[in-house]
């Protein structure tokens, strides 16, 4: 078990206090994250012109919050930003002494953090002659994105139809640093909640809904279901109107047979 948590960012202008508000927030729910893991925790930002910012870190969300390092790249955060992305990570495969499996996961021009496990993951890095730095099962989704990449875009249907492959529990957000005016949600087995706010244009999400109801209390906040095994796109332009298709690959449940 996994922790995901981000905001997507619509185009328009916000000023300091709603920029501030928006930092609170994330902060808030990678915090909360940490109870679904505490080996690791990671964050991206992603901006317009290909730019972003990347750290992770081998320490529990209430340390990596209190990091200089952290609160610099969340200051970055502006009207040019279209999504700040956060992952909190309870080790199975790999070695948390190994940043590299840490996510956010960068692979070519594709940024992904994943909950979940695929267990054929080995099999498709093989089947699909895909290169490999991480240990971790979960580094086949950014790999794939990066596979199904032409001039910066993921190619979303020949990533979908890659995705049929895997065997296991997935969801996972994605997004292509050259084109970061889309990103892609994907709800499969796993747990995922999203709210939208119109005046902060902003789309906040995290794997445990409880935490989203916690701080976000205000009825101004509205709620947007994604049914599992959903793949939803967000286009920066209209967050509330995102392309949503079904996506599928092979459901297994968790075993003790499986790390």
């Amino acid at each position: 078990m996994c922790g995901q948590c981000g905001i997507i960012l619509a185009e328009g202008k916000r000023d300091e206090k709603q920029l501030t508000r928006l930092r609170s927030i994330f902060t808030k729910l990678l915090f909360l994250n940490e109870l679904r893991g505490k080996d690791a925790t990671g964050i991206a930002l992603v901006g317009n012109y290909g730019k972003y910012h990347l750290m992770k870190r081998s320490v529990a969300a209430s340390s990596f919050i209190r990091q200089p390092k952290f609160h610099e790249i969340l200051e970055s955060l502006s009207d040019s930003t279209t999504l700040v992305m956060g992952h909190t990570r309870l080790a199975t495969v790999g070695s948390v002494k190994n940043i590299t499996n840490g996510h956010p996961i960068k692979s070519g021009c594709c940024l992904a953090t994943v909950n979940g496990t695929i267990f054929n993951a080995d099999e498709l890095f093989r089947k699909f002659q895909l290169l490999r730095f991480a240990q971790v099962d979960s580094e086949l989704i950014p790999r794939l994105a990066e596979h199904h990449t032409q001039n910066g875009e993921i190619i979303l249907g020949d990533f979908l139809r890659s995705l049929q492959h895997c065997k296991g529990q997935i969801s996972a957000v994605v997004t292509s640093v050259l084109d970061p005016q889309r990103i892609i949600v994907l709800k499969g087995n796993r747990p995922l909640s999203l709210r939208y706010h119109a005046e902060l244009g902003a789309l906040v999400y995290s794997s445990d809904g409880f935490h989203l109801g916690s701080i976000l209390k205000a009825k101004s906040w509205k709620r947007i279901d994604l049914m599992p095994m959903t793949c939803a796109v967000f286009n920066i332009a209209d967050l509330l109107n995102p392309q949503v298709i079904p996506f599928n690959f092979i459901k297994e449940p968790w075993s003790k047979n499986h790390d």
